[in-house]
């Protein structure tokens, strides 16, 4: 029996340990317990938080629709263009489809496709001469073609998401639906007329029908996620590595002038940036779509290097951002920040902001958004908003750095004091560890011992737990969760 138990105790290794049923221990399991219900109540605020943040965003999509504009453009000035623009306009609009307008200054369809790809979402065009057409072919029975007669104008370019789910049905849905009403139409006028003209039938039971155009093409496979998803992958990529960074670098703050340390940080993180955004833009050229060379814009090698320093610009604003609270948080909260702004940015997107609460119009401000409207006008041309989605990247990466510089700077004084240790908890919690001496150590030993609390479970002052007095010396048991590190004050480590 003692051999199959022989994991039980162990006389060797065992001696001086105690068990979990120990009295003494209980006070310290309490305080752990404690300890992990906070993180238990901090993991559901982020979860709450987040997804607040996602669904929030999404909740009302489909009662927004009509946030959205589609114009109707009469290029025909004949009897064509009348009704049909009079079909379209009295067509009966709810929150969930698109709102229909006309539009009278444009006076082409090129200048039409030109107007839809730097500014709208689509229109429905009828073409110049359709009216013409449709009655010489109706009277003299010669070849004519019903898609003649108008053209669908889409712009996937400008938000594939939103077009694919609401412009793109919006326009078919109108189109055929006037089709078959103007149809309908003129097979009971000619009953109810009775003309004995020749008339070609197949050209009156199909009088008018459309043509599909989408001038600014992104609708291969990959384009509702490659910005969203490839811009995620890259941020979490660059979390692993400032969080390593955090935790390894305390003998650097000891030990390295402020302005060093600050310059370190920055340009190990524009290096970071410039790695993972080049492999972005590799798997981009590696998975661009089969049909992107011959549907939207070439992709040339100076389409390479603009989403690579796009992709850079991204993640060295997030990065500078993130690691400006890793360098100070504790780790209960370390990945806070990082869940606030990956939901708020993947849903800038893959969501558009006509289509979301007024709240959330703020996220035209976060680099996802930007980076991903700067890649797709790159990618197929439409809505070129260049000059404003780069000054947004531009400032956010300065700002960042005079942030993350203040962060720093933070980091070093609460080292250099003993208030913060290598894991970034604070002096106070019960897992905090600090080789430095606390820098109001002498104040305290000149505190009467009579006026101490009596200890119960840890022993120093550098594992006490939230809420107890600091003051505190205890000579129980001593219980480490981390290894020290062999930081020497006087000739330092760096981490050797």
């Amino acid at each position: 029996m003692a051999s199959k138990c022989w994991w039980r105790y162990r006389a060797s290794e065992d001696s001086g340990r105690v068990g979990f049923g120990d009295s003494d221990l209980r006070p310290e399991l309490k305080r752990r317990v404690r300890s992990y219900i906070y993180v238990l109540i901090t993991s559901f605020l982020m979860i709450w938080v987040g997804l607040s943040i996602f669904y929030g965003a999404m909740f009302h999509r489909s009662s927004l629709v009509n946030n959205i504009n589609i114009y109707v453009i009469d290029l025909d000035g004949g009897f064509i263009g009348a009704n049909v623009t009079h079909m379209v306009l009295d067509m009966h609009a709810t929150p969930s489809t698109p709102v229909w307008l006309t539009k009278t200054d444009i006076q082409s369809v090129d200048q039409a496709k030109s107007w839809v790809r730097n500014h709208g979402w689509g229109a429905l065009v009828i073409n110049p001469g359709a009216s013409d057409r449709f009655h010489r072919a109706l009277t003299s029975g010669g070849e004519y073609s019903a898609s003649d007669a108008m053209t669908l104008i889409e712009s996937s370019g400008r938000m594939v998401m939103a077009g694919m789910l609401f412009v793109q049905p919006a326009l078919t849905t109108v189109a055929g639906d006037v089709s078959q009403s103007f149809a309908a139409q003129q097979v009971a006028n000619y009953k109810s007329t009775q003309s004995h003209e020749q008339t070609n039938l197949s050209v009156l039971l199909h009088p008018i029908s459309y043509t599909t155009v989408d001038v600014a093409k992104e609708a291969f496979l990959l384009a509702p996620i490659m910005t969203a998803f490839g811009f995620l992958a890259c941020l979490l990529s660059a979390v692993g590595a400032m969080i390593m960074w955090k935790l390894t670098s305390f003998s650097f703050f000891i030990k390295v002038r402020f302005r060093d340390l600050t310059l370190m940080w920055l340009a190990l993180i524009l290096g970071l940036a410039l790695i993972i955004s080049l492999y972005l833009s590799l798997a981009f050229l590696a998975f661009r779509g089969p049909d992107y060379n011959t549907a939207a814009l070439t992709y040339t090698l100076a389409t390479f290097f603009k989403i690579w320093f796009t992709g850079t610009a991204v993640v060295l604003a997030l990065s500078l951002w993130l690691f400006t609270w890793f360098l100070n948080l504790p780790p209960i909260f370390i990945s806070l920040p990082s869940v606030v702004t990956v939901v708020s940015n993947v849903i800038s997107c893959i969501s558009t902001f006509e289509l979301a609460p007024t709240f959330y119009r703020f996220m035209y401000a976060t680099p996802f958004f930007n980076g991903s409207r700067i890649i797709q006008y790159i990618v197929s041309g439409a809505y070129p908003t260049l000059g404003r989605n780069v000054g947004v990247l531009v400032g956010e990466i300065a700002l960042m750095s005079l942030a993350l510089t203040a962060s720093i700077w933070v980091r070093q004084m609460l080292a250099l004091r003993g208030i913060s240790d290598p894991l970034g908890w604070f002096r106070g919690s019960m897992y905090f560890q600090s080789p430095v001496p606390y820098y109001k150590a002498d104040e305290e030993h000149a505190i009467p011992r009579s006026a101490k609390r009596r200890s119960h479970m840890l022993s120093s002052e550098n594992t006490l737990s939230v809420g107890r007095d600091p003051r505190a010396i205890e000579d129980d048991i001593v219980i480490s969760d981390c290894a020290m590190d062999s930081t020497d004050l006087t000739t330092g480590n760096l981490g050797v």
